[in-house]
């Protein structure tokens, strides 16, 4: 595979798990870490606690 070939698997990659856990936030409570490096839990109404704030 070319870089090129890599970089658009990747890309599309991430829109699929991206798409997946939006669903997933629907129906479950998740726990992981959010962009800022928390630990957070997410609950089906939207709602979110953070766990353990990034050091």
């Amino acid at each position: 595979m070319t870089k090129e070939e890599l970089l658009k698997k990747h890309n599309d990659m991430l829109i699929l798990w991206k798409a997946w856990m939006d669903e997933k936030k629907k129906h479950e409570i998740l726990t992981f870490e959010n962009e800022k490096g928390d630990i957070v839990r997410h609950y089906p109404d939207g709602k979110e606690v953070v766990i353990e704030y990034a050091k």
